[in-house]
């Protein structure tokens, strides 16, 4: 059996924009480390990684196992968008939880953000259904 390792231009250049774009956050992140506190930055991205490891690949292993009785068309779709949600849900947990918020600095996280995130949650639900009509349509389709 042969294992392929990752190569290519396309690779290398996402490679080389990553590790730009993740390193230009460190860097803000330290310039800026009066306000963004880097200890506790490392803190909740080392969480992120715990939380990803112990509860989120494990439920998306659930949900791919749960939805294999779904009809094809739907399959897709609802597992990407049950990754999405739990994603997103996983990324903004702490300013739905208003952690960080302060009352000595009420112009930080100001926003309804367990609104917002229905709101959002709902948008990717409506672009799942949107998309299983749209498969369910095209199967029926003559070609």
């Amino acid at each position: 059996m042969t294992q392929r390792s990752p190569s290519g231009p396309f690779f290398w250049s996402c490679l080389v924009a990553g590790a730009g774009i993740a390193g230009y956050g460190l860097a803000g992140a330290w310039g800026d480390r009066a306000d963004t506190r880097p200890a506790d930055l490392v803190v909740w991205l080392a969480g992120s990684g715990v939380a990803h490891d112990a509860l989120v690949a494990p439920a998306l292993i659930v949900a791919a196992l749960a939805t294999r009785w779904l009809p094809v068309a739907a399959r897709l779709p609802v597992r990407l968008g049950l990754a999405l949600s739990a994603l997103l849900t996983l990324l903004f947990w702490p300013v739905v939880r208003g952690w960080g918020r302060s009352p000595s600095v009420p112009s930080a996280l100001p926003l309804d953000y367990g609104r917002n995130l229905l709101l959002t949650l709902a948008v990717v639900w409506l672009a799942v259904g949107a998309a299983v009509v749209a498969r369910r349509r095209r199967g029926r389709a003559p070609r």
